[in-house]
């Protein structure tokens, strides 16, 4: 009969061929391939079956050990034909059976297995097929129970940390109250979420053993053992690393660091099965937080957009919401708008950026005063700034804010990361006026190339044309005058005819700025007169060619802006 095993398998479950040898039958019949013992035997089956699925591709011998008799393997040529075959075929061990009454010898067999690095053992008469399978069949299911047992106290265990729902540190602390090992759990992306050291061994640099990993799984990666050397100058340690996997999406990676380098192979059997449950009850924590984290911004996002846009059915219902995402209703605010071509729904990425860079925002504001949402393509921060006597001084607060808002996510976003904010308000009120204002100076820095960070006012020349630029007049005026330049040669003299204006009437310089030759800019000027009919290097022409410009532009992002969002709404009394 076979003995009841204590857990020492292989990293596909199966027993090791040295953890059979310890059986009477078997003991002392090893006669080559010492080196293959750790591979592992889940069943046995007889040469002659082996041969009859010789042609299914879908069925090899990993895991199988092969009980032959020693007359298959006895002539030289049939001995490396036959140990060739298995070997090929990945057979864990070749049981050759000596029947009574026949003395072949094994040596020509026993050099393919040696060679090979596959056990090669000389059985005894009475080690039959029927014996040698049933001892085999006995032994792996013994063990197999003893891994159920002992995987279901795990994960009951696990699962009592799990039904508290204390977070990923926690049950990163409880694997190593299970296994004794050091233990790193860390995302999709590669960021450390728990690192619990184990007790009395030898401490480790949780982010050089984050950095010695292997890239990042996929959905279908596999749990894999290996040694890493996280301290260069330090010795190398045994990890197991598990992927943490939810519904066929990589959550993560859980990784134990074994307390020994070889480790004991009882242990290293344990450790597994704790990894395995221990994977799947983290990946349940994380989705769990996930979701949390999701419904959070979905509430904080509608709340925010509800905010920006002045949609409240009445104070009760502003004042309800407020007081659950901590907006001071009484306070003073500076709304900012971010926008990148990064945030743009375009390809599979977009949506992680934008949520990496809102919640780098929503922590950039010392004690979280800042509210954050992804609205439109962009993201919408809403500042609290302090309660100044000054105006001058809250709008400083905002310019700064959004400078270092800029710094922050330039990195997550590109070189192309615009920043525009309004003037501070107070309440409700306040904060649905300052988007419209950083909404419109977004509008107008992309039509006026203006710097990345940006304030309404910086804009102040096209604040103080806004409300002229409304009239049907004003619109009127801008059109017949660029419609001439806008006829002649596609647009290119409003170009022109800016850029001279912009550098104060330098002819040199704007040629410069435009890549133009001086007498081409000249060209080009006369052209512009004449469509005009007016000498555009006259000062009354420029302002009035200047103006014309400016309200086309307001007119243009007004137009756009109205189009998408109400006007802002009254305080709700």
């Amino acid at each position: 009969m076979a003995h009841h095993p204590a857990i020492v398998t292989t990293a596909g479950g199966h027993l090791p061929v040295g953890a059979l040898l310890a059986e009477p039958l078997l003991r002392g019949t090893l006669v080559a391939g010492r080196a293959g013992l750790e591979r592992g035997v889940g069943w046995c089956l007889p040469l002659s079956e082996t041969r009859r699925c010789a042609g299914d591709p879908d069925r090899d011998l990993a895991g199988v050990a092969v009980h032959l008799p020693v007359t298959a393997v006895a002539a030289p040529e049939e001995a490396a034909a036959v140990v060739g075959d298995l070997v090929r075929r990945d057979a864990a061990a070749l049981l050759a059976w000596r029947p009574p009454g026949v003395d072949s010898d094994l040596d020509a067999a026993a050099r393919a297995a040696e060679a090979a690095g596959v056990p090669l053992l000389a059985l005894p008469a009475e080690a039959d097929y029927r014996a040698v399978s049933r001892l085999v069949g006995q032994k792996a299911l013994a063990q197999s129970a003893h891994i159920l047992e002992y995987g279901s106290r795990v994960h009951r265990t696990l699962a009592e940390v799990l039904a508290r729902g204390p977070g990923v540190p926690a049950m990163a602390r409880a694997v190593v109250g299970l296994s004794r090992c050091g233990v790193l759990i860390c995302d999709a992306d590669g960021e450390r979420l728990a690192w619990e050291e184990a007790p009395d061994a030898a401490p480790i640099d949780p982010d050089a053993l984050l950095a010695a990993l292997p890239e990042e799984p996929g959905p279908d990666a596999h749990a894999a053992e290996t040694r890493l050397r996280p301290d260069p100058d330090g010795p190398p340690v045994h990890v197991i690393v598990m992927p943490v996997l939810v519904g066929g999406e990589a959550f993560g990676r859980m990784v134990m660091v074994e307390r020994a380098c070889p480790p004991d192979p009882h242990d290293l059997a344990q450790h597994r099965v704790v990894a395995e449950h221990g994977a799947t009850l983290i990946g349940s924590e994380m989705l769990r937080q996930r979701s949390v984290r999701a419904a959070e911004e979905r509430a904080r996002g509608d709340f925010v957009e509800a905010l920006v846009h002045g949609r409240f059915a009445d104070s009760h219902e502003l004042g309800a919401r407020a007081r659950h995402h901590g907006f001071d209703v009484d306070g003073h605010f500076a709304v900012h708008v971010v926008a990148a071509a990064s945030l743009l729904p375009v390809g599979r990425d977009y949506l992680r950026r934008t949520v990496s860079a809102t919640r780098t925002a929503q922590n950039l504001e010392p004690g979280g005063c800042a509210l954050t949402a992804a609205i439109s393509s962009t993201i919408v921060v809403i500042q609290q700034v302090p309660e100044r006597p000054d105006p001058n001084g809250q709008r400083a607060d905002a310019a700064r804010f959004a400078e270092r808002l800029h710094r922050a996510l330039r990195p997550h976003l590109g070189d192309d990361l615009r920043v525009a904010h309004g003037r501070p308000g107070q309440g409700a009120a306040g904060v649905a006026s300052g988007y419209h204002e950083a909404r419109l100076t977004m509008g107008l820095a992309w039509h006026t190339a203006a710097e990345p960070v940006c304030g309404y006012d910086d804009l102040r020349v096209f604040a103080a044309l806004k409300d002229v630029a409304r009239s049907a007049e004003a619109k009127s005026f801008a059109r017949e005058t660029l419609a001439p330049l806008r006829r002649a040669n596609g647009g290119d003299l409003e170009r022109i005819v800016l850029a001279y204006i912009r550098t104060s009437g330098n002819l040199n310089a704007a040629a410069r700025d435009l890549g133009l030759h001086r007498n081409t800019m000249l060209y080009k000027l006369d052209r512009a007169s004449r469509a005009l009919r007016m000498d555009i290097r006259s000062a009354d022409a420029q302002f009035m060619f200047w103006l014309a410009h400016h309200i086309d532009t307001l007119t243009t992002v007004t137009g756009a802006l109205d189009e998408e969002m109400a006007p802002p709404a009254a305080a709700p009394g």
